[in-house]
């Protein structure tokens, strides 16, 4: 389905199979990758467009790739700028109705065939819940404007339309915190809606890269515009004095 970046096409899903184009970036992490692909690969809802990318892994990940080529619709395994570089490369290639990541380790739970009816419409950014494994957690609800421009939707737990995912692609100079930013600039489209669904979604590994490299210094000096540019006055107004009051208290 071709879409143009303004002007979104609605359809009525609930007549076809939505396409979900399932995004697995992978460096190095064999040992975890196979159950993630067991994941996908033994969901009920089988209309499921399976794409892994690889930064030119030199363990057994491309033993497991190769193992299991019938079942992935697309594989490639090269050098990279890091992870967000690999999820654009892979956004590229996607074709589905809706877009949803996974990192290795992670556990797509067997939901898609009870969320996939409730996702009817091309313009709303779907979400529900993971559980965060090394917190032992379940993360974490519904969003509003307050707490998105405060913390950020698990990325394993979003399902994106195709047209939001390629109009904003992720912005490489975060290195970590690039989905962030881009839920942001998402929530300040007003061609985009974000709807809550109650399920949990993803066993959700926590053990990643962003849990080793938890500061994404230039994000947090650009996010005060970030917000400013996408949210309304009085959700920036509250992130500021959140700020002011937590340096104060630093003090």
């Amino acid at each position: 389905m071709q879409y143009q970046d303004k002007q979104i096409q609605l359809v009525d899903l609930q007549k076809e199979s939505p396409l979900i184009s399932i995004i697995i970036v992978v460096y190095n992490a064999g040992q975890y990758l196979e159950q993630t692909l067991l994941s996908v690969i033994q969901q009920t809802y089988k209309h499921i467009e399976l794409i892994i990318i690889d930064g030119g892994s030199s363990d057994n990940t491309i033993e497991i790739l190769k193992r299991y080529d019938d079942r992935i619709s697309y594989w490639k395994s090269e050098p990279d700028k890091g992870i967000y570089d690999a999820m654009n490369k892979a956004i590229d290639i996607a074709t589905g109705n809706w877009v949803y990541f996974l990192g290795a380790g992670d556990i797509l739970l067997n939901v898609l065939h009870q969320i996939v009816p409730k996702m009817l419409m091309l313009n709303h950014i779907y979400y529900g819940n993971v559980y965060w494994n090394d917190r032992s957690i379940i993360y974490d609800g519904r969003f509003s404007a307050f707490k998105l421009a405060v913390s950020n939707i698990c990325h394993q737990a979003i399902f994106y339309p195709l047209a939001a995912i390629k109009r904003y692609k992720f912005n490489t100079q975060y290195r970590i915190l690039a989905d962030h930013h881009l839920n942001m600039q998402c929530f300040g489209d007003a061609d985009f809606k974000f709807t809550y669904l109650p399920n949990l979604i993803c066993i959700y590994d926590g053990d990643g890269f962003s849990s080793r490299n938890n500061v994404d210094e230039l994000f947090f000096k650009d996010k005060p515009q970030i917000i400013k540019a996408n949210f309304s006055f009085i959700v920036f107004g509250y992130t500021y004095l959140r700020r002011k009051l937590a340096a104060f208290l630093k003090k």
